[in-house]
């Protein structure tokens, strides 16, 4: 199991200053069920929020990931993008990458197929 301490300070602001209680015990049931134990609900919460605040600033999505891994040694990478992946889906789920994202940004643009596909 992963362990979650976040490191909130060096994250950075952009938290919004109002909570709602019954979401953010969503966020930290999501984050159990993802096996990620949080030792700091708080901290997990306002970092959550914090990461999305990044986000909203612009940050890349992978930047914040390697943010929260670095503030957080115990989480390899994998779980900080789950955590940053559960933290957009409560607080901005705007950032969500949808399955027909090929990642170009273009919202209207299809899918190549991969050279695998058959």
């Amino acid at each position: 199991m992963a362990l979650l301490g976040i490191a909130v300070a060096a994250l950075g602001s952009g938290v919004p200053a109002h909570a709602d209680p019954s979401l953010d015990a969503s966020f930290l049931d999501s984050l159990t069920k993802a096996g990620i134990t949080v030792k700091d609900g708080p901290g997990a919460v306002k970092a959550g929020r914090t990461a999305c605040g990044l986000m909203q600033q612009g940050k890349p999505e992978l930047d914040v990931i390697q943010l929260v891994t670095k503030q957080n040694p115990g989480l390899d990478t994998t779980r900080a993008a789950q955590f940053t992946a559960i933290a957009a889906s409560a607080y901005c789920p705007q950032y969500l990458q949808r399955p027909s994202d090929n990642g170009s940004g273009d919202p209207t643009s299809t899918p190549q197929p991969s050279a695998t596909t058959r």
